[in-house]
Order: structure tokens, then sequence, then C-alpha cells
């Protein structure tokens, strides 16, 4: 595999410099970089857009005085990762979490995922940090995984082209990205999509899944097929490529 997934984080703030920003990356993880380039101290105006095309489509946080402090902002930060290999998915992916989660009690306003297209208000990142955190230190890594899942995995988002409901973030977690049919509601979609993405990233199964292969929501709802493919839908080079492919959940004849 060529292309390996990465956080891009934007996180917005009031900084006059970047002093602070950079002293907690530095101290989070120095394998996390405050990218210069991409970064600057005045306001964007096309981040209210970007926010709002980007907010959580089953669970949007973002309040008013949290859309007001983004019409404010004066200073961009985009972060950084470093490239994902598939077995440190998670413990880098926990790392960016708990990393938004100090930028944005220092300063930051605040944050989207540019890698998920997933963007939360201020105090839903405070607490998926928070449950995260707990998760490990009860020893739940199960409700650890689930949470990086829900910070990091937008879901569904429509394809006409192919006529699907499909999630974006798996690879950063990585895993394949999961679709279904568009014909469901999308209620029902997320409820498929959330199933076998939990499954994968939380649950943690023994076994690869297999092409043919049938899935439930329950024991005695219906069965859908396990259909297996490449990412076409995005270029390598886009935030949103899945090297590891997707999963389309169809159903069962």
């Amino acid at each position: 595999m060529n292309t390996q997934p990465r956080h891009v984080i934007c996180v917005l703030g009031q900084w006059d410099d970047y002093t602070s920003v950079q002293s907690i990356v530095d101290s989070v993880s120095p394998e996390f970089a405050l990218d210069l380039e991409y970064s600057q101290l005045e306001s964007d105006n096309r981040m209210k857009d970007a926010f709002v095309a980007s907010v959580d489509r089953n669970n949007p946080t973002i309040i008013g005085d949290e859309w007001r402090a983004i019409d404010s902002h004066s200073a961009v930060a985009y972060i950084l990762s470093p490239p994902i290999k598939k077995n440190d998915s998670e413990s880098i992916s926990a790392t960016a979490l708990l990393l938004v989660a100090e930028l944005l009690k220092a300063g930051g306003v605040a944050a989207k995922s540019e890698s998920a297209g997933l963007a939360h208000g201020r105090e839903r990142w405070l607490e998926l940090a928070l449950q995260y955190r707990k998760g490990i230190k009860d020893g739940d890594t199960h409700a650890a995984s689930a949470t990086l899942y829900r910070a990091w995995v937008q879901r569904a988002i429509h394809d006409e082209d192919t006529s699907s409901l499909y999630s974006v973030g798996m690879h950063l977690l990585g895993h394949r990205d999961v679709e279904v049919d568009d014909d469901l509601e999308v209620s029902d979609a997320v409820n498929w999509i959330d199933l076998m993405g939990l499954y994968l990233f939380a649950d943690k199964p023994n076994r690869a899944l297999r092409e043919g292969e049938g899935f439930r929501l329950s024991d005695s709802g219906p069965r859908r097929i396990i259909e297996l493919d490449n990412c076409h839908r995005y270029a390598e080079d886009d935030f949103f490529f899945n090297p590891y492919g997707y999963i389309r959940l169809v159903e069962s004849k």
C-alpha cells in the first residue's frame, strides 16, 4: 500500500502567534506537526461554510455560541499526524483526539477533521476526549475504541453515481469504509454503517471479513451480503481516499 492515511486537523483560535500551539503539539506527541505552510494568523472567510459542510450529520453539536466563535476567529492552525500504518491507527487516532482537546482548552474555539470531513462542537470534542480517557482508565477498550469511531467517522454521505450512502474516516482507523444502498432511510443506513464500523474497530473480529458473507442488524433481522471493493470514489492524493477500500452491504436476494 503506497498511500498511507493521516490526520489533518483544522483548529480555529484567537492566537497572536503559534507559541502555545507548538508547545501543546510537542508535549502531546512529537510525531505530530504544526503545518506552518497552510496555517495563518488571520481569519479565513471560508471557514463558516467549511464547518457547515462538515458538521456531524447524525449528531450536530456545534451550537449558537460556537458558530459565533467560528465567525470571529483570528487564526487557523493545521495539525498533521504522521502517516498512519494500520497497526498504529488506534494509538495515533487516540493521540489526535487528545491533542484536539488540549488545543481547545488552550484558546482553540473550533476544530474539524479535514481527513474525514467531520466537525464536532467544542464541548463535544472535549466530551469525546473525556470518554476516551475514561474507557482507558476503566479498562473498557471497546468503549474507548467506539469513542474514537464516533470522533473520526462521518456518515452517511450520499453518492448518486453509485446509489449509495457511505462513511468517510475509517481509513484513519485502519479499516475499510462502509456503504449501503441509498433506497434505505438515512437513519437505517447509519445503523448498518455503524454496526459494521463498530464491529470492525471496536469488536475487533479475529479474522478478516469475506466477500459473500452475511451480516445482520439483529439475530432475527434482515440480512445483507458483504461485497468488497477498492476505493474508486476519491483520488489517491485526496484526504478521503481509503487505501483499504470499501465494504458494501447489499440486500440479500
